[in-house]
């Protein structure tokens, strides 16, 4: 065997042939056996070294040994090292504890549903990193996925070693209706004046120049023939007209602005085995931050480890009462007013532009007025 002791004998004398016989009777097992002259050699297992002693005394016979090393000779130099047993049985517990929590949430087929979303309605259930994977009730998560989320047809919940995967299997949507076959007639949006027309499908209600109100039929779908009987299409036009925006922004003029002071604070915490472990004592003291958090696995020799390294950096600001001057208030709305114009109106063409001020005591608002031009119609379903 690998971890047997053998040691090699060397036995002299006058006649050394009545102690190999009487070797050979014993139950002591000896190889390599040699015998020359008034010397005999041979190798045994070092737990019957007594035996061979034995013998050699009885015999009157001169016994010389050497160990042969051997991998149980150096185990048995550390047999009072108690460490090495207690670190033994600690590693086993440990492998066993880490085979048995929750390490890693993996979410497996969620495409319309946010994976982040998912997590939360976990943890509410208790799941999170370091739950015991033996108390997880499977069963009601897999009930509650699909019940909070109307998109999820199915969920399922099981684990390899500490990895627990989430599986989602999402509902197919129904095919959607093509728009162009739907019945429908083409109404206002806006108060307008129409000034282009171009109709592709339908029969238009009006014609250039002319004024018409909100909800005012301007192309219908539904046709009528000769014997009475209405036919219904699909009305399809695009209808141009001028109309009237408004909006009206307020800018104040004691605003309160929070600002970095450059301190900063950074905090390192080690998540092992679901357990969060503070590394950087103390506390900053800042009364206001602003907190920014990144962890990292760690790896070794190009393999990622069960745990992470998070480090939070704490950005220190002053929250303070600025004060400006009525100028710079209506720069401030001007530049609101280009945003809204940037973003709300860039599908028109502003024919017109009115901005009329109303001060107060600790503010300025625009009331801004808008002649443009664009698309005025709407469809609207007949059947609806």
């Amino acid at each position: 065997m690998i971890l047997s002791e053998y040691c090699e004998i060397l036995v002299t004398g006058r006649n050394p042939y009545p102690f190999v016989n009487a070797l050979r009777e014993s139950p002591v097992a000896c190889a390599e056996q040699h015998c020359s002259g008034g010397t005999f050699s041979g190798r045994i297992l070092r737990r019957n070294l007594g035996e061979v002693q034995d013998l050699a005394a009885k015999f009157h016979m001169e016994l010389t040994v050497r160990e042969i090393p051997s991998r149980m000779k150096r185990l048995r130099r550390f047999r009072h090292h108690i460490g090495i047993p207690v670190g033994f049985l600690l590693g086993l517990g440990l492998i066993f504890y880490q085979s048995n929590v929750v390490q890693t949430i993996e979410i497996q087929g969620a495409q319309t549903v946010d994976e982040q979303t998912i997590l939360a309605v976990l943890e509410e259930e208790g799941i999170r990193q370091g739950v015991w994977i033996g108390g997880i009730p499977m069963l009601q998560c897999e009930r509650r996925l699909y019940t909070s989320f109307p998109e999820i047809a199915w969920a399922g919940l099981r684990h390899t070693g500490n990895r627990l995967v989430v599986e989602i299997s999402e509902a197919r949507p129904a095919p959607e209706r093509k728009s162009d076959r739907i019945p429908c007639n083409i109404t206002a949006r806006y108060d307008a004046q129409i000034t282009s027309i171009r109709v592709d499908s339908g029969k238009l209600c009006h014609k250039l120049g002319d004024g018409v109100a909100k909800g005012e039929l301007l192309v219908s779908g539904v046709r009528t023939d000769d014997t009475g009987e209405s036919h219904f299409y699909h009305a399809s036009a695009q209808i141009k007209g001028l109309y009237t925006r408004e909006t009206e922004l307020t800018e104040y003029l004691h605003q309160t602005e929070t600002t970095p002071t450059g301190r900063t604070f950074c905090r390192r915490k080690l998540h092992l085995f679901g357990l969060t472990i503070p590394l950087t004592p103390g506390r900053s003291g800042f009364a206001e931050y602003r907190e920014k958090s990144v962890s990292v696995p760690l790896c070794f020799l190009g393999f990622t480890l069960p745990c992470e390294m998070q480090y939070i950096t704490q950005t220190e600001v002053t929250t303070q009462e600025t004060e400006r001057t009525p100028a710079e208030v209506r720069l401030r709305l001007h530049a609101d007013i280009i945003r809204f114009e940037k973003n709300l109106l860039s599908d028109v063409r502003i024919m017109e532009r009115n901005i009329t001020y109303l001060p107060t005591e600790d503010s300025l608002s625009a009331h801004v007025t808008y002649q443009v031009e664009g698309e005025i119609g709407e469809t609207s379903d007949i059947y609806r």
